[in-house]
C-alpha cells in the first residue's frame, strides 16, 4: 500500500508539474492582420505584399479595394467614426492636408528623415501638412499621348513626334482626330480619367484659367470666369460632337483604346502593362498637347500611403507602409504590374529603365519624356484642405457637361457652391 500511495503521489507531482509547465508556455504568436483600403486593382500590390509576407512571417495583409469615387466617403465614414477595421490606406497627395485636419491621418514625422533620404523634397512636400509628415509618398505621375498606329495610318495622318519641342497643339490634334474618325475609327479622341480633376487641371492651366482657387489659403474659389467657361466648353463640345465617347466610365476608357477603337488617347504610363501585352495593338507615345498661346501643363503627383490612427497594430502597419515605399525592393515592386514611377528615387531609375523596355518602340520616347514633364511641365494639383471638397464639387461639374449641361450654368452653381463649403472652413 505503501508502494502504491507513494507512486500515486509520485505520478499526480509529475502530472502538476507537467500541468504547470504547460500553463507557463508561452502561448503562440496569433498572426497580424493588416487591412489595408486603396483604389488600385488587386495586381498592383500582389507583388510586394507576396514579397513581405514571406520575410515577415506573423503579419498578413488584407487588400480593400473599393472603386477610386468611393474611396474618400469610406475613409471619412468608417476612420471618421473611430472604425479599427483599417490599418492602412491609399491617400491622394492633394487630400493630405484636408485628412490631417480632419484627424484621419496618424503623424508619421517619426520617419521624415528617412523619407527625405529615399524620396525627393517634392514628394515629402506632397505628404505634409503644418510642418508635418501625414504619409508616405508611393509614386509620382504624368500623363502621355498615345495613340493607334493604324487607325493613323488609315486616315494618312503622321504620327506625333515624342520631341516635346515639337509638341502638338489641341488645335492640330482634333483636326487630326477627326480625320481618323472619318476614316473608320470609331472614337477620334479620349481622356482616360474623364471628368476628374487631376486629368482636366492641365486644360484649364493650358489656357490661362488656372487651377480654380486662389488666395494664400486657396480657400476662394474662381470657377466662373470666362477662360474657366471657354475651357469647359471646350471639353463639352468633345462629347456633343461625338468625337469622344459619352457615358463611359473612366474605368472603361482604357480598354476602348486596347480594342482598336480609339486614335488618341490622353492617359497614364500605367497603361504600358496591358498596352505592352497586346499582340494586336500598334501603338507609340506622345507629348501631352498644349493650347494655342498657352504653355504645356501635364497633371503630376499620385498616391501615397496613410496609417489609420485608430489601426490597432500601427507598429506592423508603418512597417509595410515603408516597405512599399521608402524601401527601394518593395517601392520597386509596387510597379511590377503597375508601370507608375516610384517616388523612391532609386526604384524611379529602375523603373523608368524597366518601362522603356517594356514595349519595345512603342515605350523607347518614355524615359526622356517622363524626365521632361516631370521637370519642365509637370503642375500639381491644389495644396489646400478644401481639395477634397473642391474636387468632389469639380468633378461632378465635369460630369454634368460631358453629359450636355450648359458650362456657363454648371460652373456658376459650382462657385456658389464652393463659396458656402469654404466659408464653413476658414
Amino acid at each position: 500500500m505503501k508502494h502504491r500511495s507513494l507512486t500515486l503521489r509520485l505520478t499526480a507531482a509529475i502530472l502538476f508539474a507537467g500541468a504547470a509547465t504547460l500553463s507557463l508556455a508561452p502561448a503562440q504568436a496569433e498572426d497580424v492582420t493588416i487591412n489595408f483600403l486603396h483604389a488600385q486593382n488587386e495586381r498592383t500590390y500582389g507583388p510586394a505584399i507576396e514579397a513581405f509576407e514571406k520575410a515577415n512571417p506573423g503579419i498578413k495583409i488584407r487588400q480593400q479595394i473599393v472603386p477610386f469615387d468611393q474611396l474618400n466617403a469610406q475613409i471619412q465614414a468608417r476612420i471618421g467614426a473611430g472604425d479599427d477595421s483599417i490599418d492602412i490606406y491609399g491617400a491622394d497627395e492633394p487630400r493630405v492636408p484636408a485628412l490631417a485636419k480632419r484627424g484621419l491621418l496618424k503623424d508619421l514625422s517619426s520617419e521624415t528623415e528617412k523619407v527625405t533620404a529615399a524620396t525627393t523634397p517634392e514628394a515629402v512636400s506632397a505628404t505634409s501638412a503644418g510642418g508635418k509628415l501625414y504619409a508616405l509618398p508611393q509614386w509620382t505621375s504624368t500623363q502621355l499621348l498615345f495613340y493607334n498606329k493604324e487607325l493613323l495610318e488609315k486616315a494618312g495622318i503622321e504620327p506625333p513626334s515624342a520631341d516635346p519641342a515639337k509638341r502638338m497643339t489641341w488645335d492640330e490634334l482634333l483636326a487630326n482626330a477627326k480625320k481618323a474618325q472619318a476614316a473608320g475609327a470609331k472614337y477620334g479622341f479620349g481622356f482616360e480619367q474623364v471628368d476628374r480633376y487631376y486629368q482636366l487641371q492641365p486644360l484649364f492651366e493650358s489656357s490661362g484659367a488656372g487651377s480654380g482657387l486662389k488666395g494664400d489659403d486657396l480657400l476662394t474659389p474662381d470657377v466662373n470666369s470666362p477662360k474657366w467657361v471657354e475651357t469647359l466648353t471646350w471639353y463639352g463640345d468633345l462629347y456633343k460632337s461625338g468625337l469622344s465617347p459619352r457615358g463611359i466610365p473612366a474605368e472603361q476608357m482604357s480598354p476602348l483604346f486596347l480594342n482598336g477603337q480609339i486614335a488618341y488617347f490622353v492617359a497614364g504610363p500605367w497603361n504600358f502593362y496591358d498596352f505592352g501585352k497586346s499582340e494586336s495593338l500598334k501603338w507609340g507615345i506622345a507629348p501631352h498637347p498644349y493650347f494655342t498661346g498657352g504653355k504645356p501643363v501635364t497633371a503630376t503627383d499620385s498616391w501615397a500611403v496613410g496609417i489609420s490612427p485608430h489601426s490597432k497594430h500601427p507598429e506592423e502597419a508603418l512597417k509595410f507602409a515603408a516597405y512599399t515605399t521608402i524601401d527601394d525592393e518593395g517601392a520597386l515592386l509596387t510597379t511590377a504590374a503597375n508601370p507608375l514611377p516610384p517616388a523612391n528615387k532609386a526604384a524611379f531609375v529602375k523603373n523608368v529603365e524597366e518601362q522603356t523596355k517594356l514595349g519595345g518602340a512603342s515605350t523607347a520616347p518614355y524615359g526622356d519624356l517622363l524626365a521632361y514633364e516631370l521637370s519642365k511641365t509637370s503642375v500639381s494639383r491644389p495644396r489646400t484642405i478644401g481639395y477634397v471638397a473642391f474636387e468632389e464639387v469639380m468633378n461632378k461639374a465635369f460630369s454634368d457637361v460631358r453629359n450636355g449641361a450648359d458650362p456657363k450654368a454648371t460652373l456658376d452653381r459650382a462657385e456658389k457652391q464652393l463659396k458656402a463649403t469654404f466659408g464653413r472652413l476658414k
